[in-house]
């Protein structure tokens, strides 16, 4: 069976007449299989599973949702590993004077940046040649529900402070992103909440893509790609989160997480510097509200990249990518297997809609 997405909407961009209806196609598509098994669990009767194996060709993500394969986490805090953790921790204010390196004189003169609780050093395994880490707050460990909006606030402005400052160092940067390895199942070597900068004179891959995409679907339709899509959802309701500021919060169709994806895409902001003040601050009360409804459903872990540029791009909206994460109990097993790694296909076990709902009811 196959389900092939195709909307239409009125245009709102450059070169339509705003009461012409215009042909948008999102590229969502939908296949969806069954196989049967004899179940031991039912005294070996006849029973039939259904796989979905989604399509977002905008992206090129490509996810199977199988709600069938297992139950939501029930999450746990390693206390013994995090009190440990503690003992040595770099980013704690009794060792950061010490411990973490400083930026070149030409670079940042005082060579840290402080702002407010919020710190940016270098990163001492950098991923690139303008790569740093801000350490959010003094606090060694904070739960996912424990994180205030004027904390995640504090540490993007101390972001955007180094972003200008490398900016200012070298024309040559055109890109950047803000990530986040939220604990180890993240990837994140250090428990101590902290965000990793990255700016650069070319596009990640992913990144690439968006942009290429994104103008593309401009040079042809004379659209913005996220305007419809934006549209097309909240009309759907079906994966639409909410709004926050001037951001959209949606789930993405072809996830790229086995618990799901969400999108928060900055409506009209071209550059980094277009997100603006207003900007985020509800991009950082919106993740706020994410990260607790995350406690709740029992995962404590998350990856998140917000991509952007600091060039106008007008057909590119700034947008942030979060990904839960959990390691499998009883054996810590990692949510990504062979079809991630060698197939390039996310094994899902929620789907999109579902989580979108479990967001909304506490947006």
């Amino acid at each position: 069976m196959r389900d092939d997405i195709i909307i239409t909407s009125k245009p709102e961009t450059v070169g339509i007449e705003p009461d012409k209806e215009a042909h948008v196609e999102i590229c969502f598509t939908k296949d969806v299989y069954e196989a049967r098994i004899l179940d031991p669990e039912a005294g070996f009767e006849e029973r039939a599973v259904h796989i979905e194996v989604r399509t977002d060709s905008f992206t090129g993500s490509k996810a199977r949702v199988l709600t069938h394969r297992w139950r939501m986490p029930q999450g746990s805090e390693e206390r013994a590993v995090i009190e440990k953790s503690r003992q040595s921790c770099p980013f704690c204010p009794d060792n950061l004077e010490k411990m973490t390196p400083k930026f070149l004189p030409d670079l940042i003169k005082e060579g840290r940046i402080t702002h407010g609780n919020a710190v940016v050093v270098p990163n001492a395994f950098p991923y690139s040649q303008h790569s740093a880490v801000v350490i959010m707050t003094p606090e060694h460990y904070v739960s996912l529900n424990e994180f205030e909006s004027s904390v995640l606030h504090e540490a993007f402005d101390a972001a955007m402070v180094y972003l200008r400052r490398a900016r200012a160092a070298d024309g040559g940067i055109s890109y950047a992103s803000i990530n986040w390895n939220y604990m180890p199942p993240s990837g994140a070597g250090m428990i101590h909440p902290h965000l990793q900068v990255v700016a650069e004179a070319k596009p990640t891959l992913f990144q690439e893509r968006l942009l290429t995409q994104s103008l593309n679907y401009h040079m042809e339709k004379e659209r913005n790609y996220w305007a419809d899509l934006i549209g097309h959802e909240e009309q759907e309701k079906a994966r639409f989160v909410g709004r926050a500021g001037n951001g959209a919060f949606l789930t993405a169709y072809a996830p790229r997480g086995m618990l799901g994806e969400i999108i928060a895409v900055f409506e009209k902001a071209r550059t980094m510097e277009e997100i603006g003040q207003d900007g985020w601050e509800g991009f950082s009360k919106g993740l706020t509200t994410l990260l607790r409804c995350f406690h709740n459903m029992g995962i404590n872990s998350l990856n998140m990249a917000l991509i952007g540029g600091m060039d106008n791009a007008g057909h590119f909206w700034i947008q942030a990518r979060i990904i839960p994460r959990v390691s499998v109990a009883p054996l810590g097993v990692s949510d990504v297997n062979y079809f991630e790694k060698g197939h390039q296909e996310v094994i899902t076990v929620i789907s999109p809609e579902e989580l979108a709902q479990r967001l909304r009811e506490v947006w």
